[in-house]
């Protein structure tokens, strides 16, 4: 067992200088063919420094492009999706008639796809990934990548729709009525078929019927007004809804209201 551990440990060391002594030489087909070999072997972190010498002395013959796709393909491979990005997004403007190019433009949106954090935080990155898909959709219209790409775009866009839904929420759950009213109209204008919209609408009725309710005299006519509107408008829209006899109570207690003589 120990002479084995030896033997494999001798290998290794073995297959290190020989690397190393590939990466300091001048022998830049012998730095291709190596960068070949460890990307066929699925050693893309050790292929990638063989690929950039590669590249870097030939940028414009077949070895470049090679070494370039490969670039973006190992990185992609080992999910640094920034670096990634870079070279694959580079590739159609270096290489724009390989046959490679629809093939980086769409892993380059990948790369953007993957960097879109969760809902919850900053949507800059979902956006920008769902430019790069929908680029690549207007450009490549007959590729069989299509579908996939729309079932990729409708996720993002469902993401952006949560991480809007949660800043209503926010709106509402910290009382700022005048807000919680303009996002959740401009959520039910955004999202027409949202699964998210009787829950906008219920925000809108609550924070329409708070912000009457605190309005200043010169105001309160046209919020109650408005609060009644919505109300009629849901009504139409969810006849069934559980919420009917929450917000039927915010109508019948606006009636009571008096308005001052100065709004009549």
């Amino acid at each position: 067992m120990k002479w084995m551990f030896l033997i494999l440990t001798l290998l290794s060391l073995a297959s290190c200088n020989s690397y190393n002594q590939i990466l300091k030489s001048d022998d830049y087909e012998a730095k291709f063919n190596e960068a070949n070999r460890l990307y066929d072997d699925k050693k893309y972190e050790r292929c990638v420094a063989l690929y950039e010498q590669v590249y870097q002395r030939s940028p414009r013959t077949p070895q470049g492009e090679v070494a370039f796709y490969r670039l973006g393909k190992a990185c992609f491979e080992v999910e640094d999706w920034y670096l990634a990005s870079y070279y694959l997004s580079a590739f159609p403007s270096k290489f724009p008639y390989s046959p490679k190019v629809e093939e980086t433009t769409y892993l380059a949106a990948l790369c953007a796809v993957k960097n879109s954090p969760e809902a919850s935080l900053d949507q800059h990155e979902t956006e920008v990934a769902l430019n790069e898909l929908q680029n690549f959709v207007s450009r490549f219209p007959n590729s069989e990548l299509l579908d996939t790409c729309n079932v990729i775009m409708d996720k993002l866009r469902y993401k952006l729709e949560t991480k809007e839904m949660m800043n209503v929420r926010l709106y509402s759950k910290t009382e700022n009525y005048r807000a919680a009213v303009v996002s959740s109209e401009a959520f039910l204008e955004n999202y027409p078929r949202s699964k998210y919209r009787e829950e906008a609408w219920a925000i809108l009725m609550r924070n329409s019927y708070h912000l009457a309710l605190n309005s200043v005299d010169s105001k309160i006519e046209d919020r109650i007004a408005k609060t009644n509107e919505r109300f009629n408008v849901f009504l139409v829209e969810f006849p069934n809804s559980d919420y009917l006899r929450e917000f039927e109570g915010y109508v019948e207690k606006l009636k009571k209201i008096n308005i001052p003589a100065t709004n009549k």
